[in-house]
């Protein structure tokens, strides 16, 4: 609430400061100029309920009187905070009417619409930069304790069966498979709506042996082709994501295959045989690479098949400009 009443203040002194009101104008120019300043304070939390009201009272100051460039300003700024497009177009329309009875339709209307457009989407890039960061931060949140916490839940899974408890020492080991199966699935629900990219993939080989030592059998890591960057991160966050899936649904002494064809396309191929009923759906990682591979321009498609769960990543070996 303090950055939008800085930001609605400065407008307010630029929209005074300006003339776009002034005592003469009367009573009524001064309560729509009030209706165009005062809702900028909630743009943030009710976007287009702000724009919305700030269009119409903007049009109508400027059908009142001689407009001024300022008088629009508030409508820049409501047009920023919009997210929705149709409802941004439709404002910067409504707004280069009003003018163009005093100003005609070059120095008046597409001067409107064409500021309101940069405004839009100046607010639609920010959107997309804070959007990204998020889901970066998701990303790396989500890898670090799928990765850790299987580790945990094998090795205490192995323990439970294998070792020599008690009575209270199993049910203590349960509580803390539940507790980390619990707190794994809450992370996933939480991250659900952060989908997506990552800033850096995982250390592939550090991951590798820690999902070796928790009893992941691995004849030997992976090697891929020399790739950009953003591509071999891909291949390499697939890789891990593959290797977590398999010791999770599986356990102790799965053997997973990993096969990379290379050439124009690269191809990753992960296998492991199947203990029980497969997995319903890929979880929250696969899902998410999925769509970035569909944005590099490649594919992932996963699922069961002839005894086994197979994982199939394909890539462009060069990046593919958007």
């Amino acid at each position: 609430m303090r950055q939008s009443l800085v930001t609605t203040a400065a407008v307010a002194a630029v929209f005074f400061a300006s003339g776009a009101w002034t005592p003469q104008q009367g009573l009524v120019a001064a309560g729509l100029s009030a209706v165009q300043l005062v809702p900028l304070l909630w743009s943030r939390r009710a976007p287009a309920v702000v724009l919305v009201v700030v269009t119409l009272a903007t049009a109508g100051h400027l059908l009142l009187d001689q407009p001024r460039n300022t008088m629009y300003v508030p409508v820049l700024l409501a047009l920023y905070s919009t997210p929705q497009r149709w409802l941004a177009a439709a404002a910067a329309l409504a707004t280069g009417a009003a003018v163009y009875p005093a100003k005609g339709p070059v120095d008046g209307t597409l001067l409107v619409v064409t500021i309101s457009a940069v405004a839009w989407l100046l607010g639609a890039e920010r959107r997309r930069a804070l959007a990204d960061r998020a889901e970066r931060a998701a990303r790396r949140l989500h890898d670090t304790l799928a990765q850790t916490t299987a580790v945990m839940l094998v090795q205490a899974e192995t323990l439970r069966a294998v070792g020599d408890l008690t009575d209270a020492d199993r049910e203590r080991l349960d509580t803390l498979l539940a507790a980390g199966r619990g707190a794994l699935t809450l992370v996933r629900r939480t991250l659900d709506d952060l989908r997506d990219d990552a800033e850096r993939a995982p250390d592939l080989a550090e991951v590798l042996a820690r999902l070796r030592t928790a009893g992941l059998v691995l004849d030997s890591d992976p090697v891929l082709p020399a790739l950009p960057r953003p591509v071999r991160e891909l291949a390499e966050r697939f890789v891990a994501e593959a290797a977590v899936n398999a010791l999770r649904h599986n356990g102790p002494g799965v053997r997973l295959r990993l096969d990379v064809e290379a050439g124009d396309r690269v191809t990753i191929t992960a296998r492991n045989a199947l203990k029980g009923a497969p997995p319903e759906g890929g979880g929250y990682g696969l899902a998410g690479l999925a769509e970035q591979a569909a944005a590099a321009g490649g594919a992932l498609a996963h699922g069961p098949r002839d005894g086994e769960w197979v994982a199939r990543l394909e890539l462009p070996a060069v990046r593919v400009a958007h």
